[in-house]
Formats: C-alpha cells, sequence, structure tokens
C-alpha cells in the first residue's frame, strides 16, 4: 500500500510549475485573522460560497468556529473567487481547499505555530517580497532560504514563524492529503 508521507522528504520542497501573474492592484484586501492587530492582510482564492469578503475564510477558523457554533474545515473553502484565475490550472489539477492571497506588511508576523490540519498540506507561491532579505521565515528553529515567484511545499506541521521587513506577499494552499495529490505533487519536485 502506498503510504501518504511528504514527511519522508525535506521539510521544504521546491516545485517545478509555472511563474504566475498576479494583477495585484486588483485584490481585494481585508484583515487577516481580524482579531489580532498585525499587519497582515489576506484576498480569498477559494471560499466557501465564491465571494471574496473574507468571512469566515480570513480568519481562524478554530476561533470563528468557537464563537459561532459552527465546524468549518480547511476542505470547505472550495469555491473559487475572482481571484483565483491566476491559478486556475493549478486548482483544476490538485484538490484545494482554503486557499488565499497573504500580504504581511512592513513589520507584519506570524508568531511561533503549527498548522495542525490533519487533512491537508500546505503549496505557497511566493509572489512579491519573500526573498530572504524582504521576509525571514524560521522553520523549525532553520531559516527558509526563499525566492520571489517560486512554488513550494512546505512541512508547516512543524513549529514554524515569519517576520516581514517589506511588504511581502504570497499565495497560500491547502491542498487535500490524498494519494491522488501526493503523486501529482511528487511529480512536480524540483529535484526528484
Amino acid at each position: 500500500m502506498l503510504q501518504i508521507d511528504f514527511n519522508a522528504y525535506e521539510d521544504i520542497i521546491e516545485l517545478e510549475l509555472q511563474t504566475v501573474n498576479v494583477d495585484l492592484k486588483s485584490l481585494n484586501w481585508i484583515q487577516y485573522n481580524p482579531r489580532k492587530i498585525v499587519n497582515r492582510f489576506g484576498c480569498s482564492i477559494t471560499s466557501l460560497d465564491g465571494n471574496d469578503l473574507g468571512v469566515p475564510d480570513l480568519d481562524s477558523l478554530v476561533e470563528f468556529n468557537k464563537e459561532n457554533g459552527t465546524n468549518h474545515k480547511e476542505l470547505d473553502f472550495k469555491s473559487p473567487t475572482k481571484h483565483a484565475e491566476p491559478f486556475k490550472e493549478f486548482l483544476q489539477d490538485l484538490d484545494c481547499g482554503r486557499s488565499h492571497f497573504l500580504k504581511i506588511g512592513a513589520g507584519g508576523f506570524f508568531p511561533w505555530h503549527r498548522d495542525n490540519d490533519l487533512y491537508t498540506f500546505r503549496i505557497i507561491y511566493t509572489v512579491q517580497g519573500c526573498s530572504s532579505n524582504e521576509l525571514v521565515w524560521i522553520h523549525n528553529d532553520k531559516v527558509l532560504e526563499l525566492q520571489n515567484q517560486k512554488w513550494y511545499y512546505i512541512n508547516t506541521k512543524k513549529k514554524h514563524c515569519l517576520f516581514s521587513f517589506t511588504e511581502s506577499i504570497m499565495a497560500v494552499f491547502n491542498v487535500q492529503l490524498s494519494i491522488t495529490n501526493f503523486k501529482k505533487v511528487t511529480k512536480l519536485f524540483k529535484i526528484r
């Protein structure tokens, strides 16, 4: 039986996917995780209903569910918004849930945390401002050397934090953990 185990590989793997051109002026930026006043904004690529209002897709699902008596999960957010167009082929090829652009302004950060959803893994596309002199991503006590306009699988189940010195923009995709998606992503590894 095939084992679905990205942990057999590195914690960060560059993927061979096309560079994506994003019209940043067309994005609808909304406060990311609105209970925390941090210089972070998001724009929904997928949502519950295809709208880009950010509720609850740009919120902490744990906190939103607790406050509203709901039980939303990462994979509930499958409806593409108008901002999904640059990633149309990617979203058709892989089964993705909650996905969004993330803009971390100068001084913005994510404190140490782990992404604990057991049914997804993360693929990140670095749009701009994500190189090591612009954004520091510490992953399991090691600084990641990211480059702009690159695709990465990153094991965000391990502890990590981010701090931006400039305006850093990335696209974050929660991909369903399945044998089909696992096979597709391993074929995309830059070094096989």
